[in-house]
């Protein structure tokens, strides 16, 4: 089958990885001529996201289409929401912070505190600790601001609709993925344990031991979102846990950061299920091979790759994004160990003082 992506980063490249490997011809349309999917096999289509000259001849090519970022604009895609199992709705959401919270609240998916903000004369009523953010185009930490107190509002600027967040008190931040295919099973992966470091994800173990109520929950969570978006494809969501509660934070509709790890981890990636569904095929319930861990490559990390050495079951994965930038996502490491302890030690290693942040 022929695949079409809209966007050609990282994720378009191991979805390209994926569908390659099942079979499939991928054509991938972004604006970097050099995009990551040139380098593994997918066929670029060099043109910018909002063409829509371009968005036709990946139409044209393609039996089915995807995409692999939210920030997309809605009506560049609409004309083509026929070719595209994922739909727009869940695109349409998950684009808009408040739109994102608001859908996840009449589901009945606790949120943390929020409130709309369109002027700066509404500072008055704000609450703290927070962050505001943009409720568009914000991602890795960009556009928000950390409010602690009213001293900190002379850095609020308030030039387009933001949301204003509870700042959670929370004890761990989790993820779940999920792939739902056409014939509405959906394929569940690990709750996975993140830990981010200003805003960008750093590191992620699946907790395959998590206790089985806050595995039934989070699964809940999960098919009420994908069900009630007749969502295909695969999608994740990230929660602050509470105690023993899940607080929604945001959605993903497309493979996720913090889902890596399946590749080599489990005996179906993130990526393949996500072919699979958007295909027509069944998707396939994920196995651990091994206890994993995924690091984050960023450009201030160059250090890790020469780092992690020739261990066995170390496996590195380029981006093929060219200049080093500091927090600009490079690539990632998996290391598959054999419990949570030894997963630890190897992020320790990995992260000595020569190589620290």
């Amino acid at each position: 089958m022929r695949i079409g992506i809209v966007g050609g980063g990282q994720l378009g490249m191991m979805l390209t990885e994926a569908a390659i490997k099942l079979g499939h011809v991928v054509y991938a349309i972004d604006p970097n001529p050099n995009a990551s999917v040139k380098h593994v096999g997918g066929n670029l289509l060099n043109y910018r996201f909002d063409d829509i000259e371009g968005i036709k001849k990946l139409d044209a090519m393609s039996d089915v289409i995807c995409y692999e970022f939210e920030n997309i604009d809605l009506s560049v895609l609409r004309p083509f929401q026929h070719k595209i199992p994922q739909g727009l709705i869940a695109l349409e959401y998950s684009n808009d912070r408040m739109k994102e919270k608001e859908f996840a609240r009449s589901l009945g998916i606790p949120t943390p505190r929020y409130q709309y903000v369109q002027s700066e004369k509404e500072v008055d009523d704000f609450f703290y600790p927070s962050l505001l953010k943009t409720t568009r185009f914000g991602y890795d930490g960009k556009g928000q601001v950390l409010l602690k107190s009213s001293e900190d509002l002379h850095k609020v600027n308030i030039q387009q609709p933001m949301i204003l967040e509870e700042l959670v008190n929370f004890d761990q931040e989790v993820s779940v993925i999920v792939t739902r295919d056409m014939f509405k099973h959906i394929a569940f992966y690990p709750l996975i344990k993140n830990a981010h470091v200003n805003g960008i994800l750093d590191h992620s173990i699946p907790w395959w031991d998590a206790p089985q109520s806050l595995k039934d929950k989070a699964y809940a969570y999960a098919s009420k979102v994908v069900e009630t978006l007749n969502y295909i494809g695969t999608l994740a969501i990230e929660f602050f846990l509470c105690g023993e509660e899940l607080w929604f934070n945001e959605m993903a509709p497309r493979p996720h950061n913090s889902g890596h790890f399946s590749i080599e981890g489990t005996t179906i990636s993130q990526f393949e299920n996500m072919i699979l569904a958007i295909t027509g095929e069944h998707v396939k319930t994920p196995l651990i091979t091994k206890p994993s861990v995924m690091l984050n490559v960023l450009g201030q990390h160059e250090g890790y790759v020469q780092h992690m050495g020739q261990k066995r079951y170390v496996y590195h994965h380029d981006y093929y994004k060219g200049e080093y930038r500091v927090n600009r996502k490079m690539g990632h490491i998996t290391y598959l160990g054999e419990n949570e302890e030894d997963l630890m030690k190897w992020i320790t290693f990995m992260k000595g003082e020569t190589y620290a942040d």
